[in-house]
């Protein structure tokens, strides 16, 4: 990563894991060592579904191929995960392997310690080159985290509508803008479903009309950010959003579009499985670009990491290597559970490239954007979503957003320590 001091790219997951309660779920390590002379690795993942089937099932797979190991999977609570990590660097209980949340918890669980440099690793590894600087997570020039597959953004749309009026899928939000103004002209359509719920959603779902101008939240102030909040506010003010849509988280805003009213919807790859369910037809693109900049979102899922404490870190990185980060162990996440591999040549693999509707999701994952270093992130994207909310409600103008933005963002990275 060209600046150590950020955390780079990586689901929200604002994308897409459904973090559940669990009961009965002791958090301990086992001996490294067994007396039939394994060594049992233990790893903490709060993967539930489909993930965790994918998990359990490259555990077998590295477990059979690797029978001198055993791979001990404990449940968690996802939202509980970064303070039972912490906890565990006091008690000396770090697992040698865990998931997190990474793009909230990254920077707690550097500061406490939790993680094992794996710089060496990376270094060695044959393949490192196939990762986009937003899968290898780092901080002051060590890495520490890896993001084998992502969640993101991109847009859907209706494809009747577009034939209707001899639309073409709009690449450039100006393209967007003539698009909406056409498609609702003469009431009998909808324009864009997207969320602006005042949280990290409705931030998640703005950021990209910024990010391909080179501005996000390290560097959250200026005329882009105004003039982006300016068309966030004509959008609205014209009835291209509607001003319903202040409320919508994406699970909302995706029910809108699938009515079949709306011509556009800006959306994650987590949907590809519900739009065959569609009644017309449907396509997908990647998120619209800024006029002269290019399309770029930020991406969302979960880390690997090794614990820093692991008394067999080679091993743990061994089963990384062959059942984590390799091509086939990401197109089986993909075909279990919709996760966008980012392996540049993941791209190639028949699930991906022979499905027209999740390549602009690949392309997006070769170039995603890049995250704050910052204990504060979460706060700093539900000042963004307050902001957004407000102008879309008609709250706030585009101007007043703007300033409220670029405010609440600066304070909430102070307060998080000032770094980015």
């Amino acid at each position: 990563m060209k600046n150590s001091a950020r955390r780079t790219k990586a689901a929200i997951a604002i994308g897409a894991v459904a973090l559940l309660p669990l009961t009965g779920c002791a958090i301990s390590s086992n001996p490294s060592g067994d007396s039939d002379g394994k060594t049992t690795l233990t790893f903490w993942s709060y993967y539930q579904g489909a993930q965790k089937t994918w998990l359990e099932g490259q555990v077998s797979e590295f477990e059979d191929a690797n029978p001198d190991i055993d791979i001990n999977l404990v449940e968690t609570v996802g939202d509980q995960q970064d303070q039972k990590l912490l906890a565990s660097v006091a008690t000396g209980t770090t697992p040698d392997l865990f998931i997190n949340n990474i793009v909230v918890d990254f920077p707690t669980l550097v500061a406490g310690k939790v993680m094992a440099d794996l710089t060496p690793y990376w270094e060695d590894y044959a393949d490192s080159d196939q990762f986009p600087d937003g899968a290898v997570w780092q901080s002051d020039g060590k890495v520490y985290n890896l993001l084998p597959a992502t969640n993101l953004l991109g847009m859907y749309y209706n494809e009747d509508i577009l034939a209707e009026y001899g639309i073409e899928p709009p690449t450039t939000l100006s393209e967007m803008e003539s698009a909406l103004e056409t498609v609702t002209a003469d009431g009998t359509h909808e324009g864009l479903a997207l969320s602006g719920a005042p949280s990290v959603e409705g931030a998640w779902l703005f950021a990209p009309q910024l990010l391909g101008e080179g501005v996000d939240y390290c560097n959250f102030e200026g005329s882009k950010v105004t003039a982006a909040f300016e068309r966030l506010d004509a959008w609205s003010d014209a009835g291209y959003i509607p001003l319903s849509a202040a409320t919508w988280d994406q699970n909302a805003s995706w029910q809108q579009f699938v009515t079949g009213k709306y011509a556009f919807a800006f959306n994650g790859n987590w949907q590809l499985g519900n739009v065959a369910d569609a009644g017309f037809s449907y396509g997908t693109a990647q998120y619209p670009a800024p006029d002269g900049g290019k399309s770029q979102v930020f991406p969302g899922g979960e880390g690997f990491a090794i614990g820093a404490q692991s008394e067999n870190p080679d091993l743990a990185w061994k089963f990384l290597e062959e059942a984590i980060l390799t091509p086939d162990a990401s197109e089986k996440l993909f075909q279990s559970a919709g996760s966008i591999p980012i392996r540049a040549d993941s791209a190639d693999l028949p699930a991906l490239a022979d499905d027209e509707f999740v390549q602009p999701f690949v392309a997006a994952a070769s170039d995603p954007a890049t995250w704050p270093n910052n204990e504060n992130t979460a706060e700093m994207q539900t000042a963004l979503g307050k902001a957004v909310s407000a102008v879309i409600s008609g709250q706030s103008t585009g101007e007043q957003g703007a300033e409220s933005a670029i405010s609440d963002i600066a304070s909430a990275a102070e307060e998080g320590g000032g770094d980015c």
